[in-house]
C-alpha cells in the first residue's frame, strides 16, 4: 500500500515538472515571436512586425500567471524563470522597438541612431533596478515598454519631430516620481485593469490589421475611440497614483 502511494506521489511530481517545462517553453516562444518580428522589420513589413510583437506581448501577459498556478519555481528550482522572462522582455520591449525607430525613421535622421541607443541604455536601468516596483506594484518612473510607444507612432502616423519630442519626454519621465500602473500586479481595481488591458490588446490588434486598408471610416473612428478610452484609463490611474503620493 505504501509502495503504491509513493508511485502516485512520484507520478504527481513528474506531472508538475512537465507542466513547468511547458510553461517555460511558452515563455521561450516569446523570443521566437520576437525573432519573427525582427525578420518582418528587415523586410520592411511593419504590420507583420507589430502582429508578432503582439503575440509576444500576449505570451508575456499569461506565462507569469501560469507559472504561479503550477508552482513552476518550486517544481523546477534549477531554472530561473524570472531571468528567462527578463531576457525575452528586453529583446521584445526594448531592442526590437529601438531597431524599428531606426529602421523606419520614426525620428529625424540625425537622431535615428542616438535615440535608440539612449533607449537601450536607460532601459537597462529598469531591468537591474531592484526598486523598479513600489510596495503596491506600481512602476517607479516610466517603464521600458517602447514596443507600445512605437505602436502609438504607427497607428497615429505621427511626425518625426513629434515622436522625437515625445520620446525625450518619456526618457525624462523614466527618472521622475511618476507611478505607472502594472495591470496584472496592482491589486486595487485589478479586475477593471485586466478588463481594460484585454480591451486594449484586442483593439490594438484590430487597428494594426485595418491599418492602410480601405474600410468604412466610421468603423475605424469608432474603433480608435474605444482604443483611446482604454489608454485613458491607464494614464488616468497612473497620474492619480503619482499625485496622491
Amino acid at each position: 500500500m505504501s509502495k503504491e502511494k509513493n508511485i502516485k506521489i512520484d507520478g504527481f511530481f513528474k506531472h508538475e515538472k512537465f507542466l513547468g517545462i511547458l510553461v517555460h517553453l511558452l515563455t521561450g516562444f516569446g523570443i521566437v515571436a520576437g525573432f519573427f518580428a525582427l525578420i518582418a522589420v528587415m523586410n520592411n513589413n511593419q504590420k507583420e512586425a507589430f502582429l508578432w510583437l503582439g503575440l509576444a506581448f500576449l505570451i508575456d501577459s499569461v506565462d507569469g500567471t501560469l507559472a504561479r498556478k503550477f508552482n513552476v519555481k518550486k517544481n523546477l528550482p534549477n531554472i530561473d524563470g524570472k531571468m528567462l522572462d527578463s531576457i525575452i522582455d528586453f529583446f521584445n520591449y526594448v531592442i526590437i522597438p529601438s531597431i524599428m525607430i531606426y529602421w523606419f525613421r520614426y525620428v529625424p535622421d540625425q537622431f535615428a541612431i542616438l535615440i535608440p541607443v539612449i533607449l537601450i541604455f536607460i532601459s537597462i536601468y529598469s531591468y537591474v533596478n531592484l526598486n523598479i516596483l513600489t510596495n503596491d506594484n506600481y512602476y517607479n518612473g516610466f517603464p521600458a515598454i517602447w514596443n507600445v510607444i512605437v505602436l502609438y507612432f504607427y497607428i497615429f502616423g505621427t511626425s518625426q519631430n513629434f515622436n522625437l519630442i515625445f520620446l525625450i519626454l518619456l526618457i525624462l519621465l523614466k527618472f521622475s516620481p511618476l507611478k505607472c500602473i502594472h495591470p496584472l500586479r496592482v491589486r486595487k481595481f485589478k479586475s477593471l485593469s485586466i478588463f481594460f488591458a484585454i480591451f486594449w490588446f484586442i483593439t490594438s490588434i484590430m487597428l494594426i490589421l485595418i491599418k492602410d486598408l480601405s474600410i468604412n471610416p466610421v468603423y475605424e473612428v469608432f474603433l480608435m475611440f474605444l482604443w483611446v478610452v482604454s489608454n485613458i484609463y491607464f494614464v488616468s490611474v497612473s497620474i492619480f497614483k503619482t499625485f496622491r503620493n
